[in-house]
């Protein structure tokens, strides 16, 4: 399906609108009748008194001047190597037809380029991109701290992000058809291409792996359906991993998913929206005064506007949000994503497994030879997994967590993390002030330990 022009991506304000009301009007208890499996178990996370108090709090500590934002951003590249850092740009061509563009810091001011370093491989989320690894300030980002600890850190850009929009026939911008993916072809397609990549450009035998949220679904996703893809990595650090979901209390996710998926309405969003959900730079926002850096002025962020609107999806975690970064925040967690993507995390909300997209009996039929579709096989994942979550997650809960960690082997379960804050939530991964010592420094021990001969070394204490 070809669509008009580039002004399809434009924001749709009426016809979103419109289809919003009709989401607030259906009865959801209705579309909930036709999911197959049983509700999943709501989590409710448990969080002292005092914390309460502390995530109401107004933060007033906010400087006068609030950093003003490039009006054209910085590409993550050119951050990369002003901060410091060696960066190069590789790509990868899938079979079917994608280039999808990857980055390599081999090098910075702590530890100087140098052949044979350990190459870490890093996969941001859902609706992100690898600017999602560079959020922090200074040198306090996983993929700094890895690089200053002297390993090499590859960032990855999932088909259809800003950097990896290229195609050897579809064009991103007019054809609906190229947006057919789901975060399945990701693992089965692009993710093998980038191991080779990597391990051919290191000289490394097997490579770690890091991800959060849907780039974890698709890692495992990988490991169950390509023969042999577990013998590429040495050990998996999964944050907040998409995989096993539905215990999670997000109502803004829980509403979409009883009203859209599997009703005439999904065809109707994947239209109007071009196949995906647009992260990229927008002129009629920009021109509108409606970009992070315009909308989060210091009043605003002062008096609220910004953070209760992150807090409304996510939870509030106030005590962990930089304030003064908010407005570049917002604008690096920020990237296409591919509705099927999104409405193949929705699917699985019902059943509380780990499934392949479901297209309908009939399609199921052709694609899987079943009615239903398939789990994928955890009994292929033959890697060592730590898995990660955060009390207050209210997409990927602790239980889900849990599910995942049940359904891998048990020679694959290296640990199964709680964060040490009641607060922390989906997006803290990336932006929490204190990620780096409740989580970052804690991967970068465990890897080093491993590297000198440790296989088991964990540097958390079990927390389930």
């Amino acid at each position: 399906m070809k669509l008009n022009s580039k002004a399809d991506y434009a924001p749709r304000l009426p016809a979103l609108l419109f289809l919003q009301l009709i989401v607030s009007h259906v009865n959801i208890e209705a579309s909930q009748s036709q999911s197959r499996g049983p509700a999943c178990f709501t989590y409710r996370p448990t969080i002292p008194k005092e914390f309460y108090r502390i995530a109401g709090t107004c933060q007033r500590e906010i400087p006068k001047s609030i950093p003003n934002l490039a009006e054209v951003p910085p590409t993550t590249v050119d951050e990369i190597e002003k901060r410091g850092y060696y960066v190069s740009t590789h790509t990868i061509l899938s079979e079917d037809g994608y280039t999808s563009a990857i980055y390599r810091i081999y090098g910075g001011p702590k530890s100087p380029p140098k052949r044979g370093k350990q190459a870490v491989l890093l996969f941001h989320g859902g609706g992100g991109g690898s600017a999602s690894w560079i959020i922090q300030p200074g040198s306090r980002n996983l993929a700094f701290l890895l690089v200053d600890s002297g390993y090499e850190a590859w960032l990855a850009n999932a088909r259809g992000t800003g950097p990896s929009k290229n195609h050897t026939r579809l064009n991103a911008d007019t054809d609906l058809e190229y947006w057919d993916f789901s975060f399945e072809e990701i693992g089965v397609r692009d993710l093998p291409l980038f191991a080779d990549l990597i391990r051919w450009k290191t000289g490394n035998e097997k490579v770690y792996y890091v991800c959060h949220s849907v780039g974890c679904a698709l890692y495992l996703a990988g490991l169950s359906e390509v023969p042999n893809l577990s013998e590429k990595f040495k050990a998996g650090f999964l944050l907040a991993p998409g995989a096993f979901l539905g215990s999670g209390e997000n109502p803004f996710v829980q509403s979409q998913a009883a009203v859209v998926i599997g009703t005439p309405l999904q065809d109707l969003v994947i239209k109007l929206l071009g196949g995906r959900q647009s992260g990229e730079p927008n002129p009629l926002l920009s021109a509108l005064g409606l970009t992070p850096d315009r909308v989060c002025t210091w009043s605003a962020l002062r008096c609220g506007i910004c953070d209760n609107a992150l807090f409304a999806f996510y939870g509030a975690d106030a005590p962990q949000l930089d304030y003064e970064n908010l407005p570049d925040i917002l604008r690096k967690l920020q990237d296409n994503l591919s509705l099927k993507v999104l409405f193949h995390g929705i699917q699985r909300l019902h059943t509380c497994e780990f499934l392949r997209y479901d297209y309908g009996e009939k399609r199921n039929l052709l694609e899987y030879g079943t009615k239903d579709p398939p789990s994928y096989n955890m009994g292929n994942v033959r890697v060592p997994l730590h898995i990660f979550s955060g009390e207050s997650d209210n997409l990927v809960a602790p239980p889900d967590t849990e599910r995942l960690w049940n359904a891998i082997p048990s020679a694959s379960r290296a640990g199964l993390y709680r964060v040490n804050w009641p607060l922390f939530h989906h997006i803290d991964f990336l932006m929490a002030r204190d990620a780096d010592i409740l989580v970052y420094n804690g991967i970068v021990d465990t890897i080093n330990r491993m590297e000198r001969g440790n296989r088991h070394y964990s540097y958390y204490n079990y927390k389930k």
